[in-house]
């Protein structure tokens, strides 16, 4: 048909943190080429829990722009943006400048 969708939106799930992250590092060398398509990332590593929120890190236009999305939350009562977000997977991603 020859489509092309408009957006794409990836969702990557690995193993390995424990292990020194070597399932992030193998995705980010696998795929470091193509920063330019990644617009944000992001990791959860909690568990189960109830939710209150997300932490952010990035510029101040990026974070504008989450801190509006996350009104979508509202209905669940987890709309806390909260500062420096880090993460073993998503480490060298945001070290090379993508929101995280």
């Amino acid at each position: 048909l020859g489509l092309r969708p408009k957006r794409t939106l990836r969702l990557v799930l690995w193993t390995g943190e424990e292990q020194g992250g070597i399932g992030a590092k193998q995705y980010y060398q696998l795929h470091k080429e193509n920063i330019s398509n990644f617009d944000i990332v992001m990791e959860s590593d909690e568990g189960t829990f109830k939710p209150s929120g997300l932490g952010f890190t990035g510029n101040a236009k990026a974070r504008d722009i989450f801190c509006e999305s996350m009104t979508l939350l509202h209905p669940i009562n987890a709309t806390n943006v909260y500062d420096n977000a880090d993460g073993t997977d998503i480490y060298f991603w945001m070290r090379d400048g993508v929101p995280g």
